[in-house]
């Protein structure tokens, strides 16, 4: 199972490719057939899941029920899916539709979120998590909602 951790401050090239650090790479498992699987995400952002990650995320939510948000979720998600194989040079490439919606025009901040990467545009980023360092705030606000919920 791959588990991408840390943050890599990166450039995009004028083709729509970004380099996915060799760190991560080494983390890959061979199953993902060194093939990411890209989709957008909460916050402007974008997911690269490797690709039996992406399957078993797949697999979950072809469980959920039908309801009219569960279908437009699957809609909006799969309307921006995109498969990349590692090139030669270790790379990825992002489809236009995606570099649109994420705002990524050259400087890309890629964060290891376990399961799968986050590709931010580094300004967006810095004003998602805002000016102030609030992380004791977010921190304890998610842990005291986790415990609340174990158990339900």
């Amino acid at each position: 199972m791959s588990r991408f951790r840390g943050r890599f401050d990166l450039c995009l090239d004028n083709q729509g490719r970004i380099n996915i650090p060799a760190k991560f790479r080494k983390v890959l498992d061979p199953e993902a057939a060194e093939t990411f699987v890209i989709c957008r995400a909460p916050g402007g952002c974008l997911r690269a899941f490797s690709q039996n990650m992406w399957n078993k995320y797949e697999d979950e939510i072809s469980q959920w029920p039908q309801t009219p948000e569960t279908v437009r979720h699957k809609t909006l998600l799969y309307s921006t899916l995109h498969e990349s194989k590692l090139d030669a040079q270790g790379r990825i490439s992002l489809s236009s539709l995606q570099m649109n919606m994420a705002g990524l025009a050259k400087n890309v901040t890629l964060i290891g979120q376990n399961g799968f990467i986050e590709l931010w545009d580094t300004d967006r980023l810095n004003s998602y998590l805002g000016k102030q360092d609030d992380f004791d705030e977010v921190f304890f606000k998610s842990v005291e909602d986790a415990a609340r919920n174990i158990g339900r």
